[in-house]
């Protein structure tokens, strides 16, 4: 096949996935727009973000449970997908196709074996920028928790009870924490209990800091007991956590440099090659055997890659 082929075959599928996405993105645009024509001008109780907690049953369904389990999909925290995930999965096409064709191109596979690896590419591509938006959602959520916990402390010093200090933290908070007590709230109207709530809170964010908060006002429940000093007792407790969370990210910033130092020296150095002796790495790309030598470099080194992320990332584990 001519190489001129590839990128225009690429540039199609980029413009048919960019019409799409165009297309869904405007539909879903118009029908917001109607929807809030439809609804009138809004009011004071209006104004909370109409997040439903019947977002979790989406996960029950088995495929979509495990697609989405797949990418990393935050189906149950709508609040993280700051990229609509139609583009994402834009994003995901356009990597598959032109990852086919780079596999077939240069490593000298079969379009079968070109094929998996490009939907390999696609797959890791998606769940990357899917794990960014949720991993940038719990961080936002984590550092708000101790001004949230403190507002809670001074509702209830004011006599208000729980209930009443969630709703106002619904109200008052900044985003992402509005977000999610607004679907507090709505589960205690229906009926659940201000911990079970909570432990809800920790289920789809996978913040410990929640599942404390919750198992603190289960206990004061149950056993009674001051509230206000154990709720004020947890918020300086999370502050030291977070305290030590990042201390132990400033620790890890050595690694993390001799990683990315690591990881980018094969590429550096091969540009320096071929800036000193042009043509002493055609044989990678032209020769079978080099592409094969090429292609098994590659792999090795993003195991190392993420193997190297791992160890780090277990190293500052809580």
């Amino acid at each position: 096949m001519d190489p001129m082929v590839y990128p225009v075959l690429l540039l199609i599928v980029v413009l048919i996935a960019a019409v799409i996405a165009v297309i869904v993105d405007s539909r879903n645009t118009k029908l917001r727009h109607r929807i809030e024509a439809l609804a009138g001008p809004e009011d004071s109780a209006a104004e909370e973000p109409s997040l439903s907690i019947r977002v979790a049953q989406q996960s029950e369904l088995r495929f979509l449970s495990v697609f989405a389990r797949l990418l990393r999909i935050p189906l149950d925290v709508p609040g993280a997908q700051k990229i609509a995930p139609h583009w994402v999965f834009v994003l995901g096409l356009i990597v598959l196709v032109g990852g086919t064709m780079l596999a077939e191109r240069y490593a000298g596979v079969s379009w079968a074996m070109a094929g998996v690896i490009g939907l390999i590419a696609s797959v890791l591509a998606q769940r990357v920028v899917f794990g960014m938006q949720m991993s940038s959602y719990q961080s936002a959520l984590q550092q708000q928790l101790p001004d949230a916990v403190e507002m809670v402390v001074s509702a209830i010093r004011a006599g208000l009870p729980v209930g009443e200090a969630f709703r106002a933290l619904s109200v008052e908070s900044p985003a992402p924490t509005k977000d999610e007590f607004v679907r507090v709230v709505n589960e205690i109207a229906l009926g659940a209990s201000a911990d079970k709530a909570l432990l809800n809170v920790f289920h789809r964010t996978q913040l410990t800091e929640y599942a404390i908060f919750a198992v603190t006002i289960n206990v004061q429940s149950k056993s009674g007991g001051r509230l206000v000093e154990s709720v004020q007792r947890l918020a300086e407790t999370i502050r030291q956590r977070l305290g030590m969370m990042t201390r132990a990210k400033a620790l890890a910033g050595e690694a993390r440099v001799s990683a990315i130092i690591l990881g980018s020296l094969p590429f550096v150095a091969g540009a320096a090659l071929s800036a000193i002796r042009p043509g002493y790495l055609d044989p990678l790309f032209n020769d079978p055997r080099g592409t094969k030598m090429l292609g098994f470099a590659s792999v090795t080194l993003l195991l190392g890659i993420l193997l190297m992320r791992r160890m780090i990332r277990k190293a500052t584990a809580e």
